[in-house]
């Protein structure tokens, strides 16, 4: 993997998608369990964000050249890392929680799911 073949504006514009379509449509999935109250509710929104990652990362990767191991971690680095910051930015306007429950061990645990996601559209997009 060589640095000069990550596109920066790709990568952060593929990540901005995901975790815009990711965490819309988890709030939106949330208040509709709120009003519904139904467990199939419940288990797509579970599904929605490593659903997303998934789409958006096989869209990625599906035009990289060097589609590599190394290239699928550095994305899950930045991607992941990227969404941690965001959650946390929004943590106080949106649950009214303090910023700093984005980064506890809970919260690394949720992000795993998103991780296999990532790679394994990596490994997707390579075929």
């Amino acid at each position: 993997m060589s640095i000069h073949s990550i596109s920066l504006k790709r990568l952060l514009g593929f990540w901005l998608l995901a975790f815009l379509f990711g965490y819309s449509s988890s709030f939106f999935l949330y208040v509709l369990l709120q009003i519904i109250d139904h467990a199939i509710i419940y288990m797509i929104m579970l599904a929605s964000t490593p659903l997303s990652y998934l789409f958006f990362g096989w869209l990625y990767f599906r035009k990289i050249v060097e589609n590599d191991w190394s290239m699928r971690f550095l994305v899950v680095a930045v991607w992941i890392g990227l969404t941690m910051i965001a959650n946390a930015i929004l943590m106080i306007p949106i649950y009214g929680y303090p910023w700093t429950l984005a980064f506890t061990i809970p919260a690394f645990q949720v992000q795993l799911i998103n991780v296999a996601s990532i790679l394994m559209a990596g490994w997707v997009g390579k075929k």
